[in-house]
């Protein structure tokens, strides 16, 4: 009797384990099914470890950047826009991890819980994207060989226009025609340099919105200042200047006061509210995380935090979306570049939009904007960006004492026909009205206006 129920025991604790080895299949068959059955083994999507059964990717204008034809995965025609466009798209072997065919790729294939990996036809499901193909090869030729990232979207609506990142390479040539390996980097999304000067704005933000006296504030600058017995460089002898006046001249010592003044938990705080040490993603890809902290820093070098030069990093999308929430009075519509997916049934699933976020005050996003804009009637000049309205602000990065800052060119433009916002890093190019600012001229004035 004893064995019997021993033996019953058994069978009872067999079929338990059996039943939750079942239940924790089908859970991850739920949870991660699709990334099973994309996997480059699947003979129902790829050939030869190549993809072939994938829907066409198609840009904002209906222009297809990528299709299956005759059982072979090809791309556009055109070798600029196919560079251009990659980071976006995507690679058929997958080290592009934020492109369309990596990150899009269970929706592009066509699986789904029900069916599987049946596709009748041997077609997945077709994506349109927000991006302009033709105004990414504008970006793609302003950068040129210098290694950087341009980012416009519309601050409206929340489409990404251009998501250009250089270096790149030709994803009809595959993944290993590539020079090196950063070229599958997507530096807007998942770049992270030294801020700089346009870390300024953060720091305005923060007086406008804690400091009641904010617009009567004013410190003083004689080629810089001393804090904590020791000396902060500006480049230029600015005298008393105000908030207003210390933005238009970017001045650092001006700005390493305002920092003090403020204190380092305002300042944390604005920085997160704006973005800063926060997780963040776009239609479902994480981003690298910009960082503020000051939490060991002495006082001079959280007055150099103040002007972007302690230990600050930026990734240019956060900061794509703190341009975006100024220009549109506080709160940020925000950027999407997956438009629709057009099913194998007819369906269209629209993916992006209608999603905003709430960063700061209507009036203090205002009088920064204006502050901005004064920046280029006053000191940038409205030569290359006639017509735009534009509202910006430079930033000249150092990067190390034997290194070329990065430069930065951070904006949006007030012009009703245009409304975009945008942001430009240039890896060691100098000073931001130069390089950065250039690049941002050219494909500024080549986007489409809208209605």
């Amino acid at each position: 009797m004893k064995q019997i129920f021993t033996r019953s025991l058994s069978v009872a604790a067999l079929t338990v384990l059996f039943t939750l080895g079942l239940l924790l299949l089908y859970l991850r068959l739920a949870v991660s099914g699709d990334r099973f059955a994309v996997y480059p083994t699947n003979r129902h999507y790829y050939e030869n470890g190549s993809l072939v059964v994938a829907g066409t990717i198609t840009d904002r204008r209906g222009v297809v950047l990528a299709k299956t034809e005759d059982g072979t995965r090809t791309f556009h025609e055109d070798e600029t826009i196919r560079k251009a466009t990659v980071h976006a798209v995507g690679d058929l072997e997958g080290f592009v991890a934020t492109g369309v065919h990596s990150a899009f790729l269970p929706e592009l294939t066509g699986y789904d819980r029900l069916n599987g990996a049946y596709c009748p036809g041997g077609k997945g499901n077709d994506l349109q994207l927000t991006i302009d193909a033709e105004l990414s090869a504008t970006a793609y030729r302003a950068l040129g060989s210098r290694a950087g990232a341009v980012g416009v979207y519309n601050y409206q609506t929340g489409e990404m226009l251009c998501m250009v990142s250089t270096p790149s390479f030709d994803p009809a040539k595959g993944a290993k025609s590539a020079q090196n390996k950063g070229a599958y980097v997507n530096r807007l999304l998942s770049g992270s340099y030294a801020p700089g000067s346009i870390f300024k704005l953060v720091t305005a933000l923060s007086v406008l919105e804690n400091l009641p006296e904010a617009e009567t504030l004013a410190y003083s600058c004689s080629r810089g200042v001393t804090i904590g017995g020791e000396w902060l460089s500006c480049l230029g002898n600015h005298g008393e200047v105000n908030l207003e006046e210390a933005l238009v001249r970017s001045c650092n010592a001006a700005f390493a006061q305002f920092a003090l003044r403020l204190g380092r938990d305002a300042l944390t705080a604005t920085a997160r509210q704006v973005g800063f040490n926060k997780s963040l993603s776009v239609d479902g890809v994480s981003c690298t995380k910009s960082l503020y902290d000051v939490k060991e820093a002495n006082d001079i070098d959280f007055g150099w935090s103040g002007i972007g030069q302690y230990s600050d990093t930026v990734n240019p999308f956060q900061y794509l979306t703190f341009m975006g929430a100024i220009a549109g009075g506080g709160r940020c519509a925000w950027p999407y570049f997956v438009e629709y997916v057009d099913s194998l049934s007819g369906d269209i699933k629209t993916l992006g939009g209608h999603r905003h976020v709430s960063m700061m005050k209507a009036s203090a996003a205002e009088r920064l904007g204006d502050m901005m804009r004064k920046d280029v009637t006053d000191h940038y000049g409205e030569g290359d960006f006639a017509g735009l309205e534009l509202c910006a602000k430079t930033g000249t990065a150092e990067v190390g004492d034997k290194s070329t800052p990065h430069s930065w060119f951070v904006g949006f433009c007030r012009a009703a026909d245009k409304p975009y916002a945008f942001v430009v890093v240039v890896e060691n190019a100098g000073s931001g009205l130069g390089a950065a600012s250039s690049v941002a001229a050219r494909v500024l004035q080549a986007a489409p206006t809208v209605d």
